[in-house]
């Protein structure tokens, strides 16, 4: 299964050059600072919430193939139930 890449949506595209033309236009190194800072909030936010959704999708994955390799023991027990009761 092949992966496309990873791009932002147009309006978070908007919101980078927002962010980006008020830092090039900021002269007051304090509003920098707040900037920053929320920015570095944003970050930390975003890298938390990515690791939540692939703990969460590794679960599922894990999940799913116990209950196929569980469908797998089942059906060769039936076959071989079956293969037993026709000898």
């Amino acid at each position: 299964m092949a992966l496309d890449p990873i791009e932002p949506k147009l309006e978070q595209t908007f919101e980078s050059e927002r962010l980006a033309r008020m830092i090039r236009e900021c002269a007051d190194l304090e509003d920098l600072r707040v900037i920053a800072l929320s920015l570095l909030a944003r970050l930390g936010q975003q890298q938390a919430a990515s690791r939540w959704l692939a703990e969460r999708g590794s679960e599922a994955e894990s999940e799913r193939l116990e209950m196929l390799a569980k469908l797998i023991r089942q059906q060769q027990g039936n076959s071989s139930s079956a293969a037993e009761g026709q000898k």
